[in-house]
């Protein structure tokens, strides 16, 4: 399934900001049609997002009411009523796609690290046993929920700010105000509009690519690397990011050379391939939705739990250290440990489910049942 990496015109808006809904629900106010709860007990970030998204849907499902009743108008009939309206609103609700693009968890997770580094929310000293420690009866690689709450430097923080926290946190990337960093790197991103043969495939799992790279075999074109001396995780995610564009590629082309045999046309010489070739690898969109740092990066920590991956020891200077923030990490080297290239190649594909026994793939085949079954009774309503 390819997802669009954003909406068509007359899309989805974003009626309020992720900053501003947080700091009203740790201020108790609760926002849009939120809990109100007591600021000093404060919420853990997985019900924050809940009730995050909870409202956007909210919005997005009102906004499409309001847009059938101006078009009522248009044509001469009357607005709904608000019965009709609330109806209207509850089956836009159950027909949103449970994901938005503009509500995603890891990047909620990255903007609540932002106001940690802040300082503006505050861990109580709370916890909670999560879905994680209950399902797998207390693993220890699981975390507790943890309990934050505003602090007085966050409360006194102007709109603006919660806006736009990154801004407050890094004004400067390198000698560039934050504002034209990220115009200019807009400017180098390549979009791509869905078309109806586009088909985007997994040839191979991060897992895959990870073992072979760090082994030094160099998959799908990649540098060969001294397997004792290791990568880095960022510099080995943009290694398998342009395999996976030059697989994508690979099969656009296959797709086009099959059309044209079936048209009883002559199949693309070495040089038109090569040419084709070329042509898709520069239009493949920036954002793949098989190749995101942030689930990457999650990958990565499953195998250094697993024992199968250990650093050298070796540390360089990170990119956002560069840019005179030396407190930030740094670029740190890891290779295959002994046990990781004992793990058989089935454990290296789903890395997850030998840390988590208890999350077997029939736990997650009845999980895609259950969300077909409920989208289905949702389209039929």
């Amino acid at each position: 399934m390819v997802i669009d990496l954003r909406p068509n015109r007359g899309g989805f808006a974003r009626p309020f900001g992720c900053g501003v809904f947080i700091r009203d629900y740790l201020l108790g106010v609760g926002p849009f049609g939120s809990p109100q709860i007591d600021r000093e007990k404060g919420a853990v970030t997985q019900d924050i997002f809940y009730h995050y998204k909870l409202a956007l849907h909210t919005a997005y499902a009102e906004e499409a009411v309001d847009r059938e009743n101006d078009r009522r108008i248009d044509v001469g009939v009357s607005i709904y009523t608000p019965e009709e309206y609330a109806e209207r609103v509850d089956r836009h609700l159950r027909c949103l796609p449970y994901k938005l693009v503009k509500a995603r968890y890891h990047s909620f997770q990255r903007y609540f690290h932002w106001l940690k580094q802040l300082k503006w929310v505050e861990p109580t000293g709370e916890e909670e046993r999560s879905t994680m420690q209950e399902e797998t009866v207390n693993h220890p690689a699981a975390h507790p929920r943890r309990i934050y709450r505003l602090t007085r430097k966050g409360i006194e923080a102007s709109d603006e700010d919660w806006t736009h926290p990154q801004r407050v946190l890094y004004p400067q990337i390198g000698d560039m105000p934050i504002e034209d960093y990220f115009k200019k790197k807009r400017q180098g991103r390549k979009y791509l509009r869905q078309r109806k043969e586009m088909r985007f495939l997994r040839p191979f799992t991060a897992g895959q690519f990870l073992r072979d790279y760090l082994v030094g075999l160099g998959p799908e074109n990649s540098p060969q690397i001294d397997p004792d001396e290791g990568d880095y995780s960022e510099h080995i995610f943009f290694y398998y990011k342009e395999a996976l564009r030059r697989a994508y590629a690979k099969d656009a082309v296959a797709w086009e050379n099959d059309l044209r045999v079936r048209k009883k046309q002559d199949p693309y010489t070495p040089e038109e391939y090569a040419e084709r070739l070329e042509w898709h690898l520069e239009r493949i969109p920036y954002k793949l939705h098989r190749a995101r740092f942030h689930s990457f990066y999650r990958y990565f920590h499953y195998l250094k739990q697993l024992g199968w991956l250990e650093p050298t020891g070796r540390e360089e200077e990170s990119y956002i250290q560069s840019l005179a923030y030396p407190d930030a990490p740094p670029r740190r080297y890891y290779r295959l440990s002994g046990k990781g290239k004992q793990a058989p190649e089935w454990e290296w594909y789903r890395p997850q489910l030998t840390l988590y026994p208890a999350f077997t793939p029939h736990y997650f085949s009845q999980m895609n049942r259950d969300r077909r079954q409920n989208k289905t009774a949702m389209e039929s309503a």
